[in-house]
Formats: C-alpha cells, sequence, structure tokens
C-alpha cells in the first residue's frame, strides 16, 4: 500500500499567526490537531503528498489536477503576502492518475498555466493546500506535491477518482499520504459567513461520526437536503480520500472539532484496519437509488 496515511484537514486561513493576528488562539484545539498531524507526516516522510482542495481552479464538470513543474501561492488576499509557499509537482504522478482516471471513463483534465489563462484562471497554490501544508512544513519539507481541484460530479465518479488515485500511486511505489482538504458546516452561528442553519450542527456530528465509524455507505446515503442546508467543502474532497480507501476497513480518530468562528474544523485520521470489499459497485447503486428518487 503506496499510501501510508489518510487525514480530513481544515483549511482557516484565519489559523495561520499572520492572518489571524491572535484570533488564531480561540481555535487552539485546531492548531494542535493540526501540528499533531503535520509530525506524523514528518515521521512517514513521504515522498509525494496528494491533496485535494475545493479552492484551486475549478472546472464544472471536470476534476482537475495541476500539471506544471511547479505551484506557488501566497496568502496576500488574507492581508498575510509574507507567506509564501512553492511546491514541485509530481508530474509523474500526476500524469498517471489522469490517465487512469480517463481510462475509467472519470472527467478530469491536466490543468497547465497556460489552459487556464486561457479560461481567466490563474495557476496557483490556493489556502485550500496552503493551510495544511503550511503546518506540515514547519516539520517536514522533503516531498512533492499532487494538486487537485474537485468539481460537483457525482459521488460515484468521485469515489472512482480516489480509487484511480490509489491505483495510480500503487503502480508507481511512490510513497504518499493523501490530505483532503475542507471545513464543514459554515452555518454553525448568526456570527458566521453563511446563514445560521440548524442543520449545521447535525451535519457536522453526522459527518464525523460516520468517518469515526467508517461506514462508506451510510456517508453516501446522507440525506441531501441536510448536506444542502449545511453549506459545507469537505464532503466531495472526503468523497475522494474514500475512494482512495477502497477494499479496506478502517476507522476514524477525530484529533480535534471546533465551530468557534461559525464554521466546523474537523481534524481527522483515517486508520486502516485491515483489508476489505470494495465498495464501489454499492456506491454506484447508491447513486442511481437516489437520481432515481430526484428524476
Amino acid at each position: 500500500m503506496s499510501i501510508q496515511g489518510y487525514y480530513l484537514l481544515p483549511h482557516p486561513p484565519i489559523i495561520l499567526p499572520e492572518v489571524g493576528r491572535g484570533e488564531e488562539k480561540k481555535i487552539s484545539q485546531t492548531t494542535k490537531g493540526m501540528q499533531r498531524i503535520a509530525e506524523e507526516i514528518a515521521q512517514k516522510a513521504p515522498r509525494t503528498i496528494i491533496i485535494v482542495t475545493p479552492h484551486g481552479a475549478m472546472f464544472r464538470d471536470a476534476i482537475s489536477l495541476s500539471y506544471e513543474d511547479a505551484i506557488s501561492g501566497n496568502m496576500g488576499r488574507f492581508r498575510a503576502p509574507s507567506v509564501r509557499m512553492e511546491k514541485t509537482i509530481n508530474k509523474e504522478l500526476t500524469k498517471r492518475i489522469y490517465e487512469l482516471a480517463s481510462e475509467s471513463g472519470i472527467p478530469a483534465v491536466l490543468a497547465t498555466d497556460s489552459m487556464l489563462s486561457r479560461y481567466g484562471a490563474e495557476f496557483m497554490l490556493d489556502h485550500g493546500a496552503m493551510v495544511p501544508l503550511y503546518f506540515i512544513d514547519r516539520c517536514y519539507t522533503d516531498y512533492k506535491l499532487v494538486h487537485i481541484t474537485y468539481t460537483p460530479i457525482n459521488d460515484y465518479d468521485l469515489y472512482r477518482f480516489g480509487i484511480a488515485v490509489s491505483n495510480a500511486a500503487r503502480e508507481l511505489g511512490e510513497e504518499t499520504v493523501f490530505i483532503a482538504s475542507g471545513d464543514l458546516s459554515h452555518r454553525l452561528s448568526h456570527d458566521g459567513p453563511y446563514e445560521y442553519s440548524p442543520e449545521g450542527a447535525r451535519f457536522d456530528n453526522d459527518f464525523l461520526r460516520l468517518l469515526q465509524d467508517g461506514d462508506v455507505m451510510a456517508f453516501f446515503k446522507m440525506d441531501r437536503a441536510l448536506i444542502e442546508s449545511a453549506g459545507e467543502c469537505a464532503r466531495r474532497s472526503v468523497a475522494i480520500l474514500l475512494g482512495a480507501l477502497d477494499g479496506y476497513k478502517f476507522g476514524g480518530t477525530l484529533l480535534s472539532y471546533e465551530g468557534t468562528f461559525g464554521v466546523g474544523y474537523g481534524v481527522v485520521r483515517l486508520n486502516v484496519l485491515s483489508r476489505g470489499e470494495s465498495a464501489a459497485d454499492a456506491v454506484r447503486t447508491v447513486r442511481i437509488q437516489k437520481h432515481s428518487r430526484n428524476a
């Protein structure tokens, strides 16, 4: 198994001291959780970190894989331009993921600087990737990056894309860790960034419980109305992460959860327990059933 670790990490810019300027102390448990994961990853010393983010250059109908020699970004839009990073892209692994996804009929694109400029988008490292990597870089920097931006396609294709990620890493013998970047409900309080919804806390509780239980099918059967009412950006990242775990039984360890600023920040490690059966066909059946109910 070439993927050595599986994580859900949040990406609040305010957690960076350069951005928060003291406010980050209000989410100290999230900071501790991120630091602990960073230390674990440093001990694993992967050659490559694979990260799925909601905030890169997103296509409407295709998963985007950044494909240049390197990718860079800064936190200037959050009033901290001094926070900068540049990462070498593992182009071999990125291309193999793309090839396996395409062979399976999963819509994906290799996003280059010139391609994105034609769409008025910028080839850059987004905060969904930079915030988790900020903590990792404090402990470990000797890695290449696979930078993926999800798209709002169906869950089955997201899951199968995760399988392609795992298969590509295994084929190439690439030692990696997989990070699903995403925040939970943005509607936890009246002071949050979105309109308050009482369903926000329920979504977060259910979502985290299912990851801790390793219940893949219940995850994909979550009520659509509940998901939409939560205003989250983590579910699709995790759908891909679960695909990368296909064929394994796993459980989750919740290292921290806070909703101080009206947004749910969950730090979760998924722990492989044993070999299991593939859930791909069952995920496909759930998709068909949901489509039939909404037809």
